[in-house]
C-alpha cells in the first residue's frame, strides 16, 4: 500500500466505529462518515440497506426510522451521500444472523427492543416477531424476523463490493466465552459463516478473537457486547494492521 491515509467507510456498531474515530483523529485513516452518515447496523441486509440509503437505491420512511436507525442525531429526508460512498476499502460489522424488517426495510434490533419495551406489553415474543397482541396500528405489527442464510450473506456483503468497487473487510462479533470458558456457541457460527464468505467471495474477516485473548477477556471487554474504553486504542490497532494488508493484498484488484 502507498503512504497515502486510506479513505474508509465504516459500517457497523460502536465496537468499531469509536476505534475506526481514534483513528481518524490520529490522522491514520479518513474515516468518510466520521461526522456525517453514522447509524448502527448489525446484520450483513442492514449493511447492504446502509449503502443503498447513500446511493438513493433504499429510502427509509420517516414513520420506520425511529426503528430502522441507532443513531443520535435526525437525519434529513434525503439521505443520499456521494461523499461518503468514495472510499478506498469498507469495513462492515456483522455481529447477528437475526433480522428485523418492515416491508423490505431492515430495522434495528436495539430500537426494535425500546419499542417493544414501551408497548407495556411481555417484549420478549415481540422481538421474536411475534405480534399478535399489539394493536393493529402499532409500528412493529407487521414485523417479520428472519435468519439470514449463507447465501444471502455472501450477496449482501458482495452486492457492497460491486457498488462500492473498493475492497471489504468484514469484522465479527467480539469473541466471547461461556462460563466453563468455552467460545460462545452462536459467535462460533457467525465467524464461521464469515470465513465461508472469506473463503468463497475474497472477503477478507477480521477476527476479533486474536487480541481479546492475547490481553484477555476481562481485560478487553466490559461486557459480552462491549469493549473496554481503555481498550479501544488496541482494537484500532488491530483494525489498522487488517486494513493495510487488504489493501495490500487487493490493491492490484482495484487498481
Amino acid at each position: 500500500m502507498s503512504d497515502s491515509v486510506p479513505s474508509i467507510l465504516a459500517i457497523g456498531s460502536c465496537r468499531i466505529f469509536r476505534p475506526l474515530r481514534r483513528l481518524h483523529e490520529h490522522g491514520a485513516i479518513n474515516l468518510v462518515n466520521y461526522s456525517e452518515h453514522q447509524w448502527f447496523t448489525h446484520t450483513a441486509a442492514a449493511a447492504r440497506q446502509f449503502v443503498d440509503v447513500l446511493d438513493g437505491t433504499t429510502h427509509i420512511p420517516e414513520a420506520l426510522r425511529r426503528a430502522a436507525l441507532e443513531a443520535d442525531v435526525v437525519f434529513p429526508s434525503d439521505m443520499r451521500s456521494v461523499a461518503a460512498l468514495r472510499a478506498d476499502a469498507v469495513v462492515v460489522e456483522v455481529s447477528s444472523l437475526k433480522q428485523h424488517r418492515i416491508g423490505g426495510i431492515e430495522l434495528n434490533a436495539h430500537k426494535v427492543y425500546g419499542i417493544a419495551v414501551e408497548s407495556g406489553l411481555d417484549y420478549r415474543p415481540i422481538v421474536q416477531g411475534l405480534t399478535s397482541e399489539l394493536p393493529k396500528d402499532h409500528l412493529l405489527k407487521s414485523m417479520q424476523v428472519v435468519y439470514t442464510t449463507q447465501g444471502e450473506l455472501a450477496s449482501d456483503l458482495l452486492s457492497i463490493r460491486d457498488r462500492m468497487a473498493c475492497p471489504v473487510m468484514t469484522v465479527n462479533h467480539l469473541y466471547s466465552e461461556m462460563r466453563d470458558g468455552t467460545p460462545a456457541p452462536d459467535r462460533v457460527r457467525l465467524t464461521e459463516a464469515l470465513r465461508q464468505v472469506e473463503a468463497e467471495h475474497d472477503i477478507f474477516m477480521h477476527d476479533t478473537q486474536p487480541a481479546i485473548v492475547e490481553y484477555g477477556v476481562d481485560a478487553a471487554l466490559q461486557d459480552q457486547n462491549h469493549y473496554r474504553t481503555n481498550f479501544e486504542a488496541v482494537v484500532g490497532a488491530h483494525l489498522l494492521g487488517s486494513i493495510r494488508n487488504l489493501m495490500d493484498a487487493q490493491s492490484s484488484l482495484w487498481s
